[in-house]
């Protein structure tokens, strides 16, 4: 079972790999948004400015969070529906 601390370092590493280097501001998961779906870790994400201080600009409109497998750990897009 992957604990939510190394789901989290799976889902940090996936950002690196498929998200950060498309934009030209810090990208960071939204904390208090981290939720366990039973089977999978969902980790939500947004600009750092619109998560701390609500800056529009740095809004991810649109963007789908990452799942992290409980069992296997590999990380992926969560489909908009069926997360």
């Amino acid at each position: 079972m992957i604990s939510i601390h190394d789901a989290r370092r799976i889902a940090e590493q996936f950002l690196d790999e498929n998200v950060r280097e498309r934009f030209d501001f810090e990208v960071v998961i939204v904390e208090g948004a981290v939720r366990d779906d039973g089977a999978k870790w969902i980790f939500p994400y947004d600009g750092k400015a619109y998560v701390e201080r609500g800056d529009w600009q740095q809004a991810m409109a649109g963007n789908v969070p990452i799942r992290v497998d409980k069992v296997t750990g590999v990380a992926e897009f969560a489909a908009k529906t069926g997360l």
